[in-house]
């Protein structure tokens, strides 16, 4: 039932910019990156890593809020929601289906974004660039579930809105304020761990340290994302299709 509906998903954007972005974002972002790395000297390719890095996290709320809103105003002309709540036996299925259809194509685009990027920079290893594309990815399941609920309960505008805010927040905790809080903040998890393994890196001598920090910070986000999972499912199933503007 599940993967029945993930393909009727699939099919419902196959024709819609929700598709596309999850490709050409990544592409325009990779290249743009090589291309300046390309005509500019910088003797620390390990900091050049981690702008790209930084960058990508930056952006990627921005993005989460638009294709969220997207999917959901799909829905929403559709039918007021009622084909997605009516159209299936389980309301969870509908609901997991699109998440977990925003998921693998978020996967998609940060394999396209970190391996174009990694086939044109070889300054780390396969697996660091492979660590990194989880992290950012893994990263930012919780604000997929988040940005779905704010999607479906008070439109596309505000969760585009709270993506502009995350990307800002995100580029906030990247400074000293972020230091201490950041394994509390979800647009910090993704770009802090990627810091935190390149940190690992230039500073072997500090290893450990930066790998306590990144644990500290991943439990955190597992947890997180998990009750927000079963909250976003609970409130799914009990909601009526309504917005608060009406």
């Amino acid at each position: 039932m599940l993967i029945r509906c993930i393909c009727s998903d699939f099919y419902k954007i196959k024709r819609t910019p929700i598709l596309w972005l999850h490709v050409a974002a990544p592409l325009i972002g990779a290249f743009a990156f090589l291309g300046y790395y390309s005509i500019t000297v910088n003797s620390q390719p390990l900091g050049r890593i981690n702008a790209f890095l930084e960058a990508l996290c930056i952006v990627f709320p921005i993005l989460i809020g638009l294709l969220c809103g997207m999917t959901a105003a799909q829905e929403e002309q559709a039918g007021s929601y009622q084909v997605m709540l009516a159209g299936t036996k389980s309301r969870a299925t509908a609901y997991l289906s699109k998440l977990l259809l925003l998921l693998i194509l978020s996967a998609f685009s940060v394999v396209i974004a970190i391996g174009v990027f990694a086939a044109g920079y070889h300054a780390a290893s396969a697996q660091f660039y492979l660590r990194a594309a989880f992290a950012v990815w893994g990263g930012y399941v919780f604000l997929y579930v988040l940005h779905l609920f704010v999607s479906f309960r008070f439109g596309r505008g505000a969760s585009i809105g709270l993506g502009i805010f995350g990307a800002l927040i995100t580029a906030l905790t990247l400074t000293g304020l972020g230091d201490q809080i950041w394994h509390w903040m979800p647009w910090a998890w993704s770009v802090r761990i990627c810091n935190n393994m390149i940190f690992s890196l230039q500073t072997p001598s500090a290893a450990s340290l930066a790998a306590a920090d990144i644990q500290y910070g991943v439990s955190v986000c597992a947890v997180a994302t998990v009750l927000a999972i079963a909250a976003s499912l609970l409130w799914f199933w009990r909601w009526n299709g309504s917005k608060s503007n009406e």
